[in-house]
């Protein structure tokens, strides 16, 4: 899958987000260790597999505080979904002295989320609404290609200078920012057109 599974957190705190807390979450949890961090919440982009499967162990190793948008938390597993707290577009999480903001962007999933670490040295966590050079599909249950036009527009304009985490290693770089993918990612060119869009991102792939 090359999934990329991010730990985020302040210099001056050991309080730390796993962002998707998917596959080996023991190392995920070594790694924060080694480096003086402590795991206390997890920020979900949205409820597929490949993004939440490491919830439950994650929960039973410590507790940590679990956030999702409320779109999606009917889709999540049953066994971790009461440990859940939902969110909707604009909210905000505190990890220790740093904001991490709700951005949401349907159109993968209704509840899809990008998590933007607002000031200096933050970035956008875009799980699969944006990849490298790409966005993500709209053609599996509670996809519309029309949500996510209208996602990547509002993430078109922000600060071109914010860098862009993806869900995905699927591109030519492992991260990019907003300026790159507005000059290289030719789902961002058809966005002067809804129609236009639509029929590249949903037109037949080999």
């Amino acid at each position: 899958m090359d999934n990329f599974v991010y730990l985020v957190g302040a210099d001056d705190s050991p309080e730390t987000a796993i962002i998707d807390p998917a596959w080996e979450i023991a190392e995920a949890l070594r790694v924060a260790e080694e480096d003086g961090r402590t795991v206390t919440h997890a920020l979900v982009s949205h409820h597929h597999f490949d993004h939440v499967n490491g919830l439950p162990s994650l929960l039973e190793a410590r507790g940590v505080r679990v956030h999702a948008h409320a779109a999606d938390l009917p889709r999540l597993d049953a066994e971790v979904r009461g440990e859940v707290t939902p969110l909707r577009g604009g909210d905000a999480v505190e990890v220790g002295s740093i904001r991490v903001r709700a951005l949401h962007t349907p159109g993968h999933t209704p509840g899809s989320t990008c998590w933007h670490v607002e000031g200096e040295g933050g970035g956008l966590f875009s799980g699969d609404t944006v990849f490298v050079n790409a966005c993500g599909r709209c053609d599996l249950p509670g996809g519309d290609p029309e949500q996510m036009y209208e996602s990547l527009r509002r993430i078109s304009q922000l600060d071109p200078e914010i860098k862009l985490y993806p869900g995905h290693d699927y591109g030519d770089v492992p991260v990019s920012s907003i300026a790159r993918e507005r000059e290289k990612n030719p789902y961002f060119a058809m966005l002067a057109s809804l129609p236009q869009f639509v029929g590249y991102r949903m037109r037949p792939r080999k």
